[in-house]
């Protein structure tokens, strides 16, 4: 896990869409380990998000819902790992904030 692109969750969403992102939130960032599962098991693990686990995706992220906003149905954040890790975080991230708009 990288605190370069906190926008970037572990668990697949993208913060940066987030209207407190960067105001009354940081992000996921490493500072978070003790109140985020996600991070918490990607930093035990030594990697960088979900979507590279070897039990990706884990029970606890099958019913994860991080975010109930039009336009993020159930699962989005699966096919944004599916993505991410097929692209790499640069070009995910990049396409992310085309979509969202944000930093």
């Amino acid at each position: 896990m990288s605190d370069d692109h906190p926008e970037t969750a572990c668990c697949g969403d993208f913060c940066g869409k987030c209207n407190h992102y960067s105001k009354d939130c940081e992000g996921c960032t490493s500072a978070k380990r003790g109140t985020c599962h996600f991070v918490a098991c990607c930093l035990g693990r030594g990697i960088e998000h979900c979507g590279i686990c070897h039990e990706f995706p884990c029970a606890k992220l099958r019913v994860f819902v991080p975010d109930d906003r039009p336009g993020c149905p159930p699962g989005y954040h699966l096919e944004n790992l599916k993505e991410r890790t097929r692209v790499g975080t640069e070009a995910w991230l990049a396409r992310q904030r085309r979509f969202w708009g944000g930093t």
